[in-house]
């Protein structure tokens, strides 16, 4: 089994180009997790997947990925700018497609079939972003001023 291309070379644009071979059970998690790692940076910034070699992306598999998306969401908001997919065929559009709707939270996904065009579009992303935009959870003040 061959692992996912993690280029960071562009960075806070990360190019990820996946194998041939789908990713099943801990080779899912492991780039999963690897892919929620880069929020812990505290950094905007957007990902790039061209999945054009892979051959499909199974309903499980396809759900796994949506709710992570969603959970890394609520411990990072508004860090993961959008996700940029370069794909080639049809199938690959109908497992785009099937993402994105499987996600409840609203974020940039789109569908390119170029490289270039879907880095252009991340970078253009991440540039609109503010400096520092990442929300600290605020501690409850739990003291209480008498006067």
């Amino acid at each position: 089994m061959q692992d996912p291309h993690y280029d960071e070379g562009q960075w806070p644009v990360l190019l990820v180009t996946m194998p041939v071979n789908e990713l099943r059970d801990r080779e899912l998690i492991r780039h999963i997790d690897r892919l929620s790692a880069y929020l812990k940076r505290g950094v905007p910034h957007a990902h790039v997947i061209d999945v054009r070699q892979v051959a499909s992306l199974s309903a499980d598999s396809r759900r796994l990925i949506a709710e992570r998306l969603d959970q890394d969401e609520e411990l990072y908001p508004g860090l993961l700018r959008g996700v940029g997919v370069v794909l080639s065929t049809p199938l690959h559009r109908g497992i785009f497609k099937a993402l994105s709707w499987l996600s409840r939270t609203p974020r940039p996904f789109e569908a390119f079939p170029e490289i270039h065009e879907a880095m252009a579009w991340a970078r253009r992303l991440v540039a609109a972003a503010p400096a520092h935009s990442m929300t600290m959870p605020i501690a409850a003040d739990v003291t209480k001023r008498v006067g």
